[in-house]
């Protein structure tokens, strides 16, 4: 009998609150959910093993979401990674759609997240 692989999300929030409760969540789901709680964390998980999807809020300190998303951008192997932005702020759905991501505003429902997760990459095991 195959095992069936999970899809792998990072997680990119540096509210420790946050990044627990959504990896509760997304794991409850069937995900295998990684954590960064910033930017310059988030690239080394992600050079060392690209996830299926990304997670990652806007505003965090040092280097937000946006910039870390443009990094990725320019990498052959990580541009074409799904990610999905949340933020607290309004009107940044713009910004997220010009990386090709979408955009949650906080507070979301987790149902809305795992609907993105599954478009983007389908349910919990592959």
């Amino acid at each position: 009998m195959r095992r069936m692989r999970r899809h792998s999300v990072l997680i990119v929030d540096d509210e420790p609150a946050i990044r627990e409760l959504l990896k509760l969540h997304l794991a409850n789901a069937g995900y295998e959910v990684r954590l960064a709680e910033d930017a310059i964390v988030a690239e080394r998980a992600l050079r060392e093993s690209p996830p299926d999807l990304v997670v990652v809020d806007v505003a965090m300190p040092y280097r937000g979401g946006l910039e870390l998303v443009a990094g990725l951008s320019a990498d052959d192997e990580l541009r074409r990674l799904p990610v999905i932005f949340i933020t607290g702020q309004d009107g940044l759905a713009s910004g997220a759609r010009a990386f090709g991501a979408e955009c949650l505003k906080k507070p979301f429902e987790i149902s809305a997240l795992l609907g993105m997760l599954e478009r983007h990459i389908g349910g919990a095991s592959a």
